[in-house]
C-alpha cells in the first residue's frame, strides 16, 4: 500500500509540473521611431503603411498581446494561411505573423514565441487597402 501512494504523489507531482509549461517571453517589437514603414501580406496582396500614427497603433495592440505555452520552432508558422507583417528599418527587416487556429488568433515571432491576440486585431491587419 505504501508504495502505491508514493507512486500516486510521484505522478501527481510529475503531472503537475508537466501542466504547468512555461509560458514565452513577453513579445519583442521595435521602437515606433525606428519603424520606417510597416508591410502586411495577406494572401498574395501586400499593404504598405508608413502612417507613423496607424504604426503605433499596431505595435501598442500587439505589445499587449498575452503569451502562450507554445514554441515557435520554424521560420513560418505551421498552418496554410497566415497573415505576414514585415516592420521595416533603415538597416533591415523584422518579421512576425498572425494566424487563426482552432477560432482563436495568435501572433508568432519566429523562434521567439506564440501571442493570442484578440479577433479585432486580425481582423485589422486582413484590411488590405
Amino acid at each position: 500500500m505504501k508504495k502505491y501512494i508514493s507512486l500516486f504523489l510521484c505522478l501527481t507531482c510529475i503531472l503537475t509540473l508537466v501542466a504547468c509549461g512555461k509560458k514565452a517571453a513577453p513579445i519583442q517589437l521595435p521602437q515606433t521611431s525606428d519603424i520606417t514603414s510597416v508591410d502586411v501580406t495577406v494572401g498574395e496582396n501586400t499593404t504598405n503603411h508608413s502612417d507613423t500614427a496607424w504604426i503605433s497603433e499596431i505595435i501598442s495592440d500587439i505589445s499587449s498581446s498575452e503569451p502562450t505555452s507554445k514554441q515557435s520552432v520554424q521560420d513560418f508558422p505551421q498552418t496554410e494561411s497566415y497573415i505576414k507583417i514585415d516592420f521595416q528599418f533603415e538597416t533591415g527587416t523584422s518579421t512576425i505573423f498572425a494566424y487563426e487556429e482552432n477560432g482563436k488568433h495568435y501572433i508568432e515571432q519566429p523562434y521567439q514565441g506564440i501571442y493570442k491576440i484578440d479577433s479585432q486585431l486580425y481582423e485589422r491587419l486582413q484590411e488590405t487597402n
